[in-house]
């Protein structure tokens, strides 16, 4: 197995270069064009969300591939973009890699590959929204520890309850070294569930605090990410559902933080909106040249995908 040590120096300076380069436009070696579909080479292969682990076999005679994948999109009006890689690894002829393509959020339900649940709401509060799901390779086992390219997803929306005026709350973009924070209430808002933080390259993203300041039920925090694995929004407390619910976290190499769920007033009958769930993380194997991370590509709205290619 290769060294998962990551080689920050190059990849920063690959993630300044592509920054300065803007995210229009192809790819120098033109492999995918900005819309979702490959172009029409001979020596390439796309894979798209199945929602299950797709196998491929390294040709007779090739030693490097090009890997182009992207991030899965966090739920919500509008969606969350995810983030989007290019890179090209080292590998051996006959070796057998495995693509998990990540799955855009539904609603409160999470993306395949790692994308976090959204809390649940209460009284007239919406349900928080779920994250999207990773796309990355992996080589030898197929374990999460195996990952040679990951594309974050993005975090989905906090619930709106409108009770309480509450920054619009809204999921972290996946992708990049560290996946974007959620965004909602804060210290002077304190009804409003807080944002969860986006996952980086060594943690999980933190969950955002819940609501507090109500004469009622605080809301919940939301759940830590993990390696992989996005956190759930924070959806209640105790045994009642207090305000919207908390945005889910994107999956990536570390998952986003998922959102804070708001608070709820007994007296009143109102409720606070939710958290945004934060975005999940890129990565790329140190041995991997020609890096380029992307946080939020501007299409990555929908299910991610992976493009492999080859001379």
């Amino acid at each position: 197995m290769r060294s998962r040590e990551l080689s920050r120096f190059a990849l920063c300076a690959c993630v300044a270069t592509a920054m300065l380069a803007g995210c229009g436009g192809r790819t120098s070696n033109g492999v995918v064009p900005t819309s979702g579909a490959p172009d029409h080479l001979p020596n390439h292969k796309s894979f798209y969300y199945t929602g299950a682990a797709q196998d491929f076999t390294v040709p007779a005679g090739v030693r490097r591939l090009k890997v182009i994948a992207r991030g899965a999109k966090g739920a919500g009006s509008p969606a969350v973009r995810a983030g989007r890689v290019h890179a090209v690894i080292p590998v051996t002829p006959g070796e057998k890699l495995v693509v998990y393509v990540g799955g855009g959020a539904s609603g409160a339900t999470g993306g395949f590959n790692g994308g976090g649940s959204g809390g649940s709401g209460s009284y007239s509060a919406a349900d928080g929204y779920g994250g999207g799901g990773a796309s990355d390779v992996r080589e030898a086992g197929g374990t999460l520890s195996d990952r040679i390219v990951v594309a974050g997803g993005g975090g989905g929306n906090g619930g709106v309850a409108h009770y309480y005026d509450c920054p619009t709350p809204t999921g972290g973009k996946g992708g990049g070294l560290a996946g974007g924070s959620g965004i909602g209430g804060p210290p002077s808002y304190a009804q409003c569930g807080r944002g969860g933080t986006g996952g980086t390259q060594s943690a999980g993203g933190s969950g955002g605090a819940g609501g507090t300041r109500c004469d009622g039920y605080y809301g919940s925090a939301g759940a830590n990410g993990t390696l992989g694995a996005g956190g759930s929004g924070g959806s209640g407390y105790g045994s009642y559902s207090a305000g919207a619910g908390g945005g889910g976290a994107g999956g990536g190499y570390y998952g986003g933080g998922g959102g804070g769920a708001g608070c709820a007033s007994i007296s009143s009958y109102s409720t606070s909106d939710g958290g945004g769930g934060g975005g999940g993380s890129s990565y790329v194997e140190s041995s991997a040249t020609n890096v380029r991370l992307w946080q939020g590509w501007k299409n990555a709205t929908g299910n991610g995908l992976v493009v492999l290619s080859w001379q």
